[in-house]
């Protein structure tokens, strides 16, 4: 049980980072920047730290919670204009909405994301 325990604190440690550098490519600077660094903190081990667990959870939660309200001010293009908006943003070609707010600002900061990433 311990190593499966240390298996998922690791591969959340590491969703966190990649997560992280997705919204950093997306335009989300701050988000990305957030996350990175908390997974920074969560990389350290909890014995050298002076902070209780319970203050470190509590951290963590707020982190994620910025992060989570920073995506949802993320603005979504108008349907009516997407033909006159996808010739000046090339990240509008892979942005399909799928009628969830939420989901369609992390579909279009992902698909900002592939579009910085792709090759030119």
């Amino acid at each position: 049980m311990d190593t499966l325990k240390k298996m998922a604190m690791r591969t959340g440690i590491v969703l966190t980072g990649l997560c992280g550098v997705v919204l950093l490519g997306g335009g989300k600077v701050a988000s990305g920047t957030l996350l990175i660094a908390m997974t920074f903190i969560m990389v350290l081990p909890v014995r050298r730290h002076k902070l209780p667990g319970w203050a470190r959870a509590g951290l963590i939660c707020a982190v994620f919670g910025a992060v989570i309200w920073n995506i949802s001010t993320t603005e979504l293009p108008d349907p009516s204009n997407r033909m006159v908006m996808a010739c000046a943003d090339e990240s509008l070609n892979t942005y399909t909405p799928t009628g969830f707010k939420f989901l369609d600002q992390l579909n279009l900061i992902f698909s900002s994301f592939l579009a910085q990433a792709a090759p030119s």
